[in-house]
């Protein structure tokens, strides 16, 4: 494989992994400095709050394990989605890019280890 695209598809779900976190966490720090509510009060925002913290924070993980750390973020995004019922899937769609990023670069990096025919690499 071409060494740029080998770089590029490295760095390319790291560097969305901290966009996606970093503007998760820019919204989380407006909340708590300019509330536009009260708390959550109910169980299931709880929850929504922290699958949503899960699938956003998760690829960070991938940085080092980079299957389980997509497998988490997108199963958390999964139930963030069929728990709290949302009408859009951006949300959820946006905050999966990094995830999925990952798993394809974990993907290709596995059948480019493959050894060939005559057992070598």
């Amino acid at each position: 494989m071409n060494p740029r695209i080998a770089f590029v598809l490295k760095w390319l779900p790291r560097l969305a992994a901290l966009v996606v976190a970093g503007g998760f966490l820019t919204f989380v720090a407006g909340e708590f400095l300019y509330p536009h509510s009260g708390p959550p009060a109910r169980f299931i925002e709880w929850l929504g709050i922290g699958l949503m913290s899960l699938g956003c924070l998760a690829p960070l993980l991938a940085w080092k394990w980079e299957l389980e750390g997509a497998l988490l973020s997108l199963s958390a995004l999964a139930a963030f989605f069929f728990m709290v019922q949302m009408r859009s899937l951006a949300v959820v769609g946006v905050m999966g890019i990094p995830a999925l990023l990952f798993v394809a670069d974990w993907a290709l990096r596995k059948t480019l280890k493959r050894p060939d025919q005559s057992g070598n690499l």
